[in-house]
């Protein structure tokens, strides 16, 4: 039995359990023998009198689970298979068709060894993999894990690995580390004695502190930035990485929450963070500013986050606020990995959460980025671009080359504001006026489309927004359709407010014919919106009338084939909302 407890992309924290004894994943089986008995603080063994026999202990007492009778074992196959000194050759490995039985709750990628020579065959066999066996399935890579690539592979979406190569490590006179492998008698500093068995003994200690670790990080959510910091130490971990992000950032994305963490962008892969990468897609597929928005203002990030608290945008915003009509602004903060935030949007996970090391230099793949981002944006109406930007002035200007640059060298100067309150004034006053209230309730309009995606913003029709930012309601009448506050980063639902959006066929649950009585668990959803990720906002459908609406605690398709654990987690629940 299976139930998962943590969840970051497609790696996770999970309790794996038969009878009444239980051990968590990830997890090591290590090896032990007749003259060597394991370490101490194993809960799961590798039996070396048959390698594919694992049986998981909390003691040294009869096995709690014998790998042999929940296993699926697959191995990878080469179109025309072509085996060389019992290895396969590099190449287009293919994860044959599985018929994974339910009561199976492992699959063992048997050549996982053979294919640590190549990256992209590795990562295409594990994804693959992961793909055919979904979610609620443990994948155990024997023979592969040392402490320099645990994380990577956990990241991955691997569950179970064994020690198998770290006594071989051992057995060479090597060291391993998170930062790679060195031979011991140049380790000194670790090793007291040349003894054999105390190396074996810092290796196995070694890879258990690691793995608390990175189950540590899977709970805070910030599995990645681990993943970044260890594939650095080897070029096979480097590859593995960006073809995991580059050819499989489908697989992740579904997986991956639309809240998280604060966390640090400090690495050229974090362009490419399942995370960062679906804003910048989803700001190309789905933001639209207000129809009334006719000046676009590029205005550079800052290091507090959300932007409107920290001094530099504080200043922007007195600027603006001075100059009439300031309602026909969009607000474009252009910043990196992100590529691009609208303010409407700043509150929005990962905008409100990335921090980055600043320098003032830009690579070739950021410019690139941005460039394609404030092009996009150009080219959705506005008449005027006005360009108050640092070190990032110079080459989106190539993309915008009608741009007002008002910066004079530093954005923050009073020389650059009054000449930003100079031509905000001239743009302005040239487009009819807008009313602060149709300005607040566009702006959230905007914002909703994002969030759910074309028809979201059915929501704000014939509506008004009341409260201060950022703790803003979208009221009809006296009526409350759903709240944006800074602690979740979007708009929350009432029920009302799920009704309206129900129609549009946004984010719906499809629960069996049962009264609902607290959050929804996997096991009583029928069907869901594939496109619905954790964190969305979910309106829990029973029979063709509006049920509840809450957070979706697992992905669509996750909801779909699962069993066990909680689908949604209830916000308000009623039995009488027709749709």
């Amino acid at each position: 039995m299976i139930d998962i407890l943590n969840r970051t992309g497609v790696a996770r924290n999970a309790r794996w359990s038969t009878g009444k004894r239980a051990v968590g994943t990830p997890n090591i089986a290590f090896l032990r023998t007749s003259s060597f008995p394991g370490p101490d603080f194993a809960e799961l063994w590798l039996d070396s009198e048959n390698g594919s026999h694992m049986r998981i202990t909390s003691a040294p007492d009869p096995p709690l689970l014998s790998l042999p009778d929940s296993v699926h074992v697959i191995r990878s196959r080469t179109k025309g298979e072509d085996i060389d000194g019992g290895c396969l050759r590099a190449g287009a490995d293919e994860i044959p068709d599985i018929k994974v039985q339910a009561s199976d709750e492992v699959v063992v990628l048997e050549n996982a060894f053979e294919l640590r020579r190549d990256a992209r065959a590795f990562v295409h066999a594990i994804s693959e993999l992961r793909e055919q066996v979904g979610y609620t399935k443990l994948i155990y890579a024997p023979g592969i894990m040392d402490l320099s690539n645990l994380a990577l592979l956990v990241y991955m979406g691997v569950d179970l690995f064994d020690s198998s190569l770290l006594m071989y490590r051992t057995a060479c006179g090597s060291v391993s580390l998170p930062e790679g492998n060195m031979p011991a008698e140049k380790a000194c500093w670790l090793l007291r004695t040349k003894d054999p068995n105390e190396l074996r003994d810092l290796n196995l200690r070694n890879a258990w502190n690691e793995l608390q670790l990175v189950r540590h990080m899977i709970t805070a959510g910030r599995l990645r930035e681990l993943a970044e910091v260890r594939s650095s130490a080897t070029p096979w971990g480097m590859a593995a990485l960006r073809l995991f992000d580059l050819d499989h950032f489908p697989l992740q994305e579904r997986y991956t929450p639309l809240t998280g963490p604060r966390f640090y962008a400090n690495s050229k892969q974090s362009l490419f963070r399942p995370d960062v990468w679906r804003w910048r897609r989803r700001v190309m597929e789905r933001w639209t500013p207000a129809p009334h928005k006719k000046v676009l203002l590029l205005i550079p990030c800052s290091a507090k986050k959300p932007y409107f608290m920290s001094r530099s945008h504080q200043l922007f915003r007195e600027v603006l606020m001075s100059v009439p009509n300031p309602g026909v602004v969009q607000e474009l903060i252009v910043t990196s990995p992100i590529g691009v935030v609208p303010r409407e949007l700043e509150l929005y996970y990962p905008a409100a959460q990335y921090d980055i090391p600043v320098t003032g230099h830009w690579d070739r793949e950021e410019v690139a980025m941005v460039q394609q981002l404030v092009a996009r944006a150009i080219g959705l109406g506005f008449e005027k671009v006005i360009s108050h930007l640092g070190a990032e002035s110079e080459f989106v200007q190539e993309v915008a080359p009608a741009a007002i640059d008002t910066s004079l060298g530093s954005t923050t100067s009073r020389d650059a504001l009054r000449r930003l309150q100079e031509e905000l004034a001239a743009a302005c006053i040239s487009f009819p006026n807008v009313p602060r209230s149709i300005e607040r309730i566009e702006s959230l309009a905007s914002a909703v489309r994002f969030q759910f995606g074309p028809g979201g913003d059915a929501l704000t029709e014939a509506c008004q927004v009341v409260g201060n930012y950022p703790y803003s309601k979208i009221m009809d009448g006296r009526v409350q359709m759903g709240m944006l506050t800074p602690e979740r980063g979007m708009v929350s639902l009432t029920l009302e407010g799920a009704a309206r959006l129900l129609p549009q066929r946004l984010n719906w649950v499809e629960m069996e014919d049962f009264d609902l009585g607290g959050n929804l668990f996997a096991v009583g959803v029928q069907d869901a919106d594939p496109n619905l990720r954790v964190g969305d906002e979910a309106l829990v459908v029973r029979k063709g009338e509006l049920e509840g609406v809450g957070v979706a605690a697992m992905c669509g398709p996750e909801m779909v084939a699962s069993r066990r654990g909680e689908a949604v987690r209830i916000r308000h629940k009623r039995h009488s909302i027709k749709v």
